[in-house]
């Protein structure tokens, strides 16, 4: 993973981290899940893709990011992955992200899905765009 990227995720994850009503919901430390990581807590966030491309022009250092963040749930049939996902894209909305040797120009949400994976586990994810110039 470049620099951008790496300064992306951890500023997104910075925000999340000490925004309350994010914390309400996935507790403190946040209750996120890596890669091949033990079963989690329930409700609990993952960043499930990152993919990023040149965007750069006129000389200028700079890529457009998607991002996918995934929350899931249990037995409450994709209420608790919906309160996530809201939680996180109010605490984005609200947010300045401060990236160590970059700026984000661009940050929204794409879209936003709700699923039904197995009996009783639901999970929303929800898309970022994001374009981020080196500063």
């Amino acid at each position: 993973m470049s620099t951008a990227e790496q300064a992306l995720e951890s500023a997104i994850l910075a925000v999340l981290a000490n925004d309350e009503s994010v914390l309400a919901l996935l507790g403190d430390p946040l209750r996120l899940v890596e890669v091949d990581s033990p079963k989690p807590a329930f409700p609990c966030l993952e960043i499930t893709r990152h993919s990023s491309e040149p965007a750069g022009s006129a000389g200028v250092e700079a890529s457009e990011h998607r991002i996918d963040l995934a929350a899931t749930s249990r037995n409450d049939a994709g209420a608790g992955s919906l309160a996530v996902i809201g939680a996180v894209r109010t605490a984005l909305d609200a947010a300045e992200l401060m990236l160590d040797g970059w700026r984000c120009v661009l940050l929204l949400p794409v879209f936003a899905d709700t699923l039904r994976e197995g009996v009783g586990r639901w999970r929303t994810v929800m898309r970022l765009k994001a374009v981020v110039e080196a500063s």
